[in-house]
């Protein structure tokens, strides 16, 4: 990995001194505890800043702890969630509360290793967890600060996780993590389309209409508004056909999102 220490200094200049005078304030951001840190990271996955500030506040207020999360029904979940979407994450969050309950006694892990073993934390998010709610000295390397860090240093758009990874921890300052981290964020925001465009992720997001998400979602909808929902009342709000509405019912199954008994279909 060719990379001038100047180069280095240079970059961490300028991405701070961007964000002394742009830096965003969010209510997530400085904030210590892991519980709120975590549901603030699941909630920002593939989801804008602006439609998560209101569903966090909400949610923090009617879940304010892992205690409290685990004892909700997954009706009370998903409703508050409901209009970020991806609801497996509402229910993710919904497992690590009772793990970190009921295994952790209420304490939030705090090492990599035993983070990765909850539902729904990736790489990206256990080192984020650790470095926004404990300020630990790690790189967290999302799909924006990829882009800033690849794009600043003319690395190729086709370099490996592993070097983007060991990259992001060369160019790691010493002191306050946290910030650099919101700062390389924000930066993104000002990074031309070009760039965007020659740096984003290979795979493309399938579109909502006409996607067994979009089923998925509405089978979820249903459920949050009523106790049961049942095939034909599916079909009739989707006017999917019957393979895809299978489908779906039996994904949502597999994953155990639904129970399905005697063509009613419930939340697990």
């Amino acid at each position: 990995m060719k990379v001038d220490d100047n180069e280095i200094k240079n970059f961490q200049k300028k991405i701070r001194k961007f964000y002394r005078f742009h830096g965003r304030e969010l209510p997530f951001r400085f904030i210590d505890d892991p519980y709120a840190v975590t549901v603030s990271e699941l909630m920002l996955q593939q989801t804008q800043v602006e439609r998560v500030i209101p569903k966090f506040h909400m949610w923090m207020k009617q879940f304010p702890t892992w205690e409290k999360l685990s004892k909700a029904s997954n009706q009370s979940i998903l409703s508050a969630w409901s209009g970020l979407g991806y609801n497996r994450r509402a229910l993710y969050l919904k497992k690590i509360a009772d793990v970190i309950t009921n295994k952790h006694y209420g304490v939030m892990p705090t090492n990599l290793h035993e983070l990765q073993k909850l539902p729904g934390i990736g790489v990206y998010t256990s080192h984020a967890i650790l470095i926004f709610a404990f300020q630990k000295r790690l790189a967290a390397v999302d799909t924006n600060i990829r882009k800033v860090i690849l794009s600043s240093f003319d690395f190729s758009p086709e370099t490996s996780v592993k070097v983007t990874q060991q990259l992001a921890e060369h160019v790691l300052p010493k002191s306050k993590i946290r910030e650099w981290h919101y700062a390389l964020m924000d930066y993104a925001k000002t990074l031309p389309s070009d760039v965007h465009k020659r740096y984003a992720a290979k795979h493309k997001q399938t579109k909502f209409e006409g996607s067994l998400r979009q089923i998925r979602g509405e089978i979820i909808r249903q459920l949050t508004k009523e106790k049961h929902t049942t095939f034909i009342r599916i079909s009739k709000s989707t006017r999917r056909s019957d393979m895809d509405i299978s489908d779906a019912l039996a994904s949502l199954e597999k994953e155990g999102t639904i129970n399905i008994s005697k063509n009613i279909i419930k939340l697990s």
